[in-house]
């Protein structure tokens, strides 16, 4: 009985040992592994960034729209001025936190001053409420943080190793209320790096075309502006628009918001005929060669019309351009030959898609094939863009570029370098090679005979103000109807100045009525916005 009392005593005085140490533990502060009360934190983590991407001048495209957040500690200065604090959010819930002595974050509409016990923290978004560049940026799944489309998607994986978070630490006692001395700590891990993507995009060239299209109600279209002597994409355009803040809005959208317009292919027209007249003077047919349009030309059982029913009558090469006549580039790729006119066509990339990073491409287009070309009406059809030719904005483009820079081809391209944390440029993108598939010669003719079209032409309308200028309009015809009418597809491409053009512009509609109407307009307005603005 006895060592039972003793045992009992002895397992009692362990017991009370314990307790000791525990009352010992939560008074002797922050060297326990229990932690006083003192010692307490509780985080709150505010925003997560991702990787930048920049504009050619070093702009940034994304994490532009700040988002500024308050971080407070309720003491009674705190409580007595909340009203004031309390601008734009549920007031309620944070005054309902607050009174309970809990600490809080919640966005506020700017910056009055920090205490003690507030601090404000600068965030930012990813996207703007119109966000540049929408389509070829793309954006990230709001769940999983990952790209879905566009750069965000080629590049997820580098975008992805420069994260960061931005958080707040507040001490607080053992009911996880905020002790007032103990301040406010922002935790900035990796959130402001400078890391990431620079493109060959210019913010202010890209807000002038977005701006352009939406005022020349380009529902549905696109735009693509290049440097004309590399072919660097300086602005490219879609409509409609998606919003890659909140994505699933558009998911439901008429029209089709997600398809980058300016990568799909579409029926071509008119604005084919140079390549014609490239592959002519390139096989020594000159610029005066002659034909009488009466408004048709007869191929077998196929009348083959001009879109002047009446006839254009007698016109040279830089009249034909100039009046889009069909007849006249019928006749012209029968005297140059299926063979070449092909052989011209495929060098100026049609038929090719461009790859612009991995995973994002253009379409190929189609071409017919050159043994369809031996046909004398699929030959007729292709001499003025129709048939089974379809090609992109991107690849027109890229054809009046080769035109613009005497003769050399050279893909377009959106890629110029990657950066490090230090914001130090570490990797440069190699432009793709140039290609001449004309003589310089050439190249200057055809800038002639666009220059007319411009001048005296149906492309006046696309005049600037402050430059000269040359290009082609064109109507094309899809072969799809709605309501009984036919759906078309209206352009104009071009560049200026003529004499040393620097700019290529193509103005892309569908669902258009008239080139001269729908496009011509934008691009006379991207131009001289363009030289008013001094890019």
């Amino acid at each position: 009985m006895a060592k039972r009392l003793v045992v009992l005593f002895a397992i009692f005085s362990l017991m009370l040992c314990s307790l000791c140490m525990r009352i010992l533990q939560i008074n002797i502060g922050p060297f326990s592994a229990s932690v006083s009360a003192q010692s307490n934190k509780r985080t709150i983590s505010i925003a997560e960034s991702r990787g930048a991407i920049y504009d050619r001048n070093g702009e940034l495209l994304v994490n532009t729209k700040k988002q500024i957040y308050a971080a407070v500690i309720p003491s009674a200065n705190v409580m007595s001025q909340i009203d004031n604090l309390l601008t734009s959010v549920d007031k309620s819930l944070i005054r309902k936190n607050l009174e309970r002595g809990l600490p809080a974050v919640y966005p506020v509409g700017g910056i009055s001053g920090n205490t003690p016990e507030i601090k404000h923290i600068t965030t930012f978004k990813r996207y703007e409420e119109n966000q540049p560049a929408a389509h070829l940026i793309g954006y990230i799944s709001p769940e999983e943080k990952k790209g879905v489309s566009g750069l965000e998607k080629s590049f997820d994986q580098l975008l992805s190793s420069h994260s960061g978070r931005i958080s707040v630490s507040f001490g607080v006692d053992g009911t996880g209320k905020a002790l007032i001395g103990e301040g406010i700590t922002i935790n900035d891990e990796n959130y402001n790096s400078p890391a990431g993507l620079m493109l060959t995009l210019d913010k202010r060239l890209q807000g002038i075309v977005e701006n352009a299209l939406d005022i020349y109600d380009i529902e549905m279209g696109a735009a693509v502006v290049l440097k004309a002597e590399t072919s660097e994409i300086l602005a490219l355009a879609s409509r409609p628009v998606f919003d890659p803040s909140n994505p699933s809005v558009s998911l439901k959208a008429e029209n089709a918001p997600f398809l980058n317009r300016a990568l799909m292919a579409y029926s071509v027209g008119s604005i084919f005929k140079p390549v014609v007249a490239a592959a002519a003077i390139e096989n020594g047919i000159s610029e005066s060669f002659e034909h009488d349009c009466v408004g048709y030309v007869q191929i077998g059982s196929n009348r083959f019309r001009c879109h002047n029913r009446s006839g254009h009558g007698v016109l040279d090469m830089a009249g034909a351009i100039a009046n889009s006549c069909n007849t006249y580039f019928i006749e012209l790729s029968k005297q140059v030959g299926a063979e070449k006119v092909y052989a011209m066509a495929n060098a100026f990339g049609f038929g090719r898609e461009i790859e612009l990073s991995d995973g994002l491409l253009s379409a190929a287009g189609s071409m017919p094939d050159e043994a369809e070309l031996l046909s004398p009406a699929a030959l007729a059809n292709f001499s003025f863009g129709q048939g089974k030719l379809l090609a992109t904005p991107l690849q027109i483009a890229a054809m009046y570029a080769a035109i613009a820079n005497g003769g050399y081809y050279r893909e377009p391209y959106v890629l110029m370098s990657m950066l490090d944390d230090n914001g130090q440029e570490y990797a440069y993108y190699m432009p793709p090679a140039p290609d001449r598939i004309m003589k310089a010669s050439t190249a200057k003719k055809l800038i002639s005979l666009l220059k007319e079209t411009v001048d005296n032409g149906n492309g006046a309308a696309a005049k600037p103000d402050f430059a000269t200028a040359a290009g082609k309009t064109a109507t094309a015809q899809t072969g799809q109807y709605e309501n009984g009418k036919e759906l078309l597809v209206t352009w104009f491409a071009g560049f200026f100045p003529a004499e040393e053009p620097e700019y290529v512009i193509v103005i892309m509609k569908e669902r258009g009525s008239a080139s001269t109407k729908d496009c011509t307009p934008v691009f006379k307005y991207i131009a001289d916005m363009i030289i008013k603005n001094k890019l």
